[in-house]
């Protein structure tokens, strides 16, 4: 890789798409480690299966990097991913943190994001649970 790894990767995390997923292996180790709230995979493949689900149960995904930092070593990005469920238009703001191999791709990535509010709460009962905890639960705010 010629630029620096945050900086490949935040590219290509503006890019991914369905079409774009044939580029896994330019920007992930072989080996790659993936966490998020609901997933956890070794290796492209189960990061493959993973994205694959994401681009399935949503459309017109599109993810919009907010702010990096990091070195060669880490990073840390913060995004919003647009997307429509259910025929409605969602948000979902998150932060992915990775650790680059000596080769500058990505070696581990844990994203960070609320699970609760961004998937669960979808579901009619579920969804009507967490809107009732949270009003219990809150100390301040609308």
């Amino acid at each position: 890789m010629s630029a620096a790894p945050l900086d490949c990767i935040r590219s290509y995390f503006g890019e991914l798409r369905p079409e774009t997923m044939d580029r896994l292996d330019q920007h992930y180790s072989p080996d790659v480690e993936f966490r998020d709230p609901i997933n956890h995979g070794h290796g492209l493949d189960d990061l493959r299966l993973i994205f694959e689900d994401l681009f399935k149960q949503l459309s017109d995904v599109r993810i919009d990097v907010t702010s990096a930092s990091g070195n060669a070593e880490t990073g840390f990005l913060r995004w919003t991913m647009n997307y429509r469920f259910r025929g409605k238009a969602r948000t979902l703001e998150g932060v992915s943190q990775f650790t680059f191999g000596s080769d500058g791709k990505v070696a581990r990535q844990e994203d960070f994001w609320d699970a609760a509010f961004g998937v669960y709460a979808e579901f009619p009962l579920v969804g009507a649970t967490l809107r009732g905890l949270r009003k219990v639960v809150r100390v301040a705010g609308g």
